[in-house]
Formats: C-alpha cells, structure tokens, sequence
C-alpha cells in the first residue's frame, strides 16, 4: 500500500485539490495522508479548517504564524514552515507527496520534502505570474518535483523549458473545472439568508490580493480599487479577504476601516466565503473584480466578465470575458461599466464553454499509483 501526503495551506488550494484527495480516498492501493496548515487556522482569513473534514485519510494540522505585515514577516514565516513540515513529513514519511500551485507555504513543503528524498508531485505548474512572487516560487516547486500535472498544453512546454522530461508531465486538465461540474450549489434564497442580503441590485465579488513585487504600494492600490468601487452606483460589493501574502493583514484592517468610514451599506466584507458558497454566489453575480487567480481560472466559465486589475495575473491564458486593467481609479470604474453591459454579457456568453474534465482526477490517481518513481528519482536537466 502506496502512502501518499497531500497539503493544504489556504482556503484557495482546498477546494480544487479536494477533487483528487476524494478520488485516491477510493483506491485501496492508498494510505492518504492530509497535512493541514497555512492560513487554515488563522482567525482573520476566516479559519477556514472547519471547511475541511475529509474522512478516511490521517489528518495532520500545523499552526504557523501568519501575521505577514511586510517580506520580513513572510521569510519568518517560511523559514517556520520548513522546520514544521520536515518534522511532519519525517514522521509521517510518504510514499509520495503531492503539491498544488505556487504558495510559498507549498516551496517551503517541498523543500523539505526534496531534502528528506520523498517524490514530489506538483499540480499546476509551467503557469505564469509576472506581477507576484508566486512565479518564482511557482518554478522552483517544479524543479523539485519528479512528477507534473500541468492544466494546459501551454503549460506543459513551459515545464519542458524549464529542463523537466517530457515523460514526467501529463496534462489531463484542470481539477478546477472538476470542482465547479461537483460542487454543491446552494439556491439564491439560501444565499441571501447566509449572507444576509438581498439579490436585488447588481452585484459583485470583489478579492484583491497583494502586490507581492511591491509590497510598498499595496494600501495605495488598494485604496485606489475602493475609491474605484465606491463610484459604482446601485451595486452590492461582496468583499473577501485578501491572502496571506505580505501586507495581507493589513490590507483586510483597511478595508474593514475604509467601509467603517465612509459607511457603505453596499459593500459586505466577508473573510472566507468558503468554495462552496463562492461557486453559487459566481452564478447569481454579475461579475468579479480583483487580482485573484480565480477571475482567470474559474470564472470565465460561468459567463459572467472579470476585472483583473494589474500584473499580478499577468502571463496565464486569459479568456474574452477577461478585461485586464491597470491600478486606475478611472480605468477601473470603466472596465467594471463594460462587463455590466448587457452587450458584452450576450457576447462573453456565446464563448465561454465548460470542457470535459469529468475524468481529470480518476486520470491523476491512475498516474500516481502507477507511475515509476524510482526511475526518476535523479533530478537531470532535460536537455531540449
């Protein structure tokens, strides 16, 4: 019997992983492991680990401070990250040890994973992010892993670019697109009466995360798309919290301030709408503004315009019903004015198509119980 680790570090990675956590749950070939740590437990963001309560799997949960204020706080963090999880992880020694996207959280898993010799797997790498640190940590991820589930073709050169054999990727699609087909919607009354507001004005989901680049200029920016969303007129803002990023925290206490101040009864912060919840709400929304990953990724396929304000996105394939931006009071109440025309909804309707991806995470678990981890177990540059 194979054990296989996986982990968790926020409310983002969880909801898409979870489709392949319940699939290799199923195999008896598995012993499953969960380690659960990151923001999950921080009461800010939400905490959030009362989201998850897989069963059948041994759960392991990990506090790590989160207060990230600045990069000096981030790199703390990490470096706490990495003692904690080479214990966890030597304790727990997997037989495989999976990894999704470019937390710098999931670097330091895989690092200590690299060192203690564990095969890593890592999903959705090759992307793009040229506004966040997330490319960086993205790509070293994937230098460390002996096995690749990219979401695109695109992605999967960019991997062999990076010197990775094409033998170790696979693209079976996105376990995002598996998540939106399963999730459990809930109604539009129950929605209401969760948030407690009322569906009858436009609406709008609104996550900006930090600039990672610049860490400097998050409260401006950010205190640029408020001014931008204050002009808005006769629209209900549905705020989430920014990540935990450096400036996170801090962005959220500006926030909270800022609809305080100028008491704007149409804005409603909420630290964690939690992915079941975000999904329904993305299909009675008019549209989501905001640097979040999820504007490009899942979005797009409930027909209704993203906003992507800056360069944090920059670089991953972005669908018609994407309006990209600058950080520009005016550029911004403009981009939102265009996704709530009624021209661009009928046209953004007409292209957006939901692809087959019911079989993404039975493919995943087929390749991870049969693939050869001992013939690859050598890290060697792939010569192009």
């Amino acid at each position: 019997m194979k054990r296989i680790c996986f982990i968790t570090t926020s409310r983002a990675d969880f909801g898409t992983l979870n489709e392949l956590i319940k699939e290799v749950i199923k195999h008896k070939s598995f012993l499953v492991q969960l380690i659960i740590s990151g923001n999950h437990n921080s009461k800010i963001f939400g905490k959030t680990e009362k989201e998850i309560n897989e069963k059948n799997c041994l759960v392991k949960k990990i506090s790590v401070k989160s207060e990230n204020k600045n990069s000096k706080s981030v790199a703390k963090s990490f470096s706490e990250c990495v003692n904690k999880f080479s214990n966890t992880l030597h304790n727990l020694s997997p037989d495989i040890f999976v990894v999704f996207g470019d937390r710098y959280e999931m670097l330091a898993a895989a690092l200590s994973a690299y060192i203690l010799r564990i095969p890593i797997v890592h999903i959705a790498g090759g992307e793009k992010t040229a506004g966040s640190t997330d490319e960086g940590f993205r790509h070293s991820i994937s230098k460390l892993s002996a096995l690749h589930f990219p979401t695109m073709n695109i992605y999967k050169k960019r991997l062999i670019q990076l010197g990775e054999n094409p033998k170790t990727i696979f693209n079976f699609g996105s376990l995002n697109l598996l998540k939106i087909k399963n999730n459990k919607y809930l109604t539009k009354l129950r929605l209401e009466k969760k948030l407690k507001t009322k569906f009858n004005t436009n609406k709008l989901i609104v996550t900006y995360h930090p600039e990672t680049i610049n860490d400097k200029k998050c409260i401006r920016n950010l205190s640029i798309v408020l001014d931008a969303l204050k002009k808005i007129k006769n629209t209900t803002m549905i705020i989430t919290s920014p990540n935990a990023d450096a400036q996170g925290i801090v962005m959220i206490r500006y926030i909270i301030k800022y609809i305080k101040k100028y008491k704007l009864k149409n804005f409603l912060f909420i630290k964690s709408l939690g992915s079941s919840v975000y999904l329904s709400l993305l299909r009675f929304v008019d549209g989501v503004v905001g640097n979040s990953s999820s504007g490009i990724s899942e979005v797009p396929f409930f027909n209704i315009g993203t906003v992507n304000i800056g360069d944090r996105q920059q670089g991953r394939f972005m669908a018609s019903s994407i309006v990209n931006c600058p950080v520009s009071k005016i550029s911004i109440v403009r981009s939102i004015r265009k996704i709530l025309n009624n021209n661009f909804k009928k046209r953004i309707r007409k292209n957006n198509k939901m692809e087959n991806s019911s079989k993404v995470a039975k493919k995943i678990a087929k390749k991870l119980l049969y693939f050869n981890f001992k013939k690859y177990n050598k890290k060697i540059f792939y010569d192009l």
